[in-house]
């Protein structure tokens, strides 16, 4: 599985050999990446891929440098309270 930005979309996609598997999307304002959905399309749920999505996604951002989030993503934002290794990223 491997994320790809996609900066015209304002999107982080995961996919598996071309295979759409879900997307982050995000609102930005300066340097702050807004999280505001998180989403895996149905017939891919309850398959796990919630958490490579997000975790994928905050391990690019702060591979990109330079962003800080504010996760607006119910989803998102829990992760991130049960994950401190990305405090780092907040906003």
């Amino acid at each position: 599985m491997k994320i790809t930005h996609e900066p015209d979309a304002h999107r982080y996609v995961l996919s598996e050999d071309g295979e759409f598997l879900g997307e982050v999307d995000y609102d930005r304002k300066g340097a702050v990446l807004h999280l505001v959905r998180a989403e895996v399309p149905v017939e891919k749920r309850g398959q796990g891929l919630g958490v490579p999505l997000v975790k994928g996604t905050l391990e690019a951002i702060r591979e990109e440098g330079g962003l800080t989030i504010t996760p607006v993503c119910p989803y998102i934002a829990k992760y991130m309270m049960k994950n401190s290794e990305f405090d780092d990223l907040r906003a």
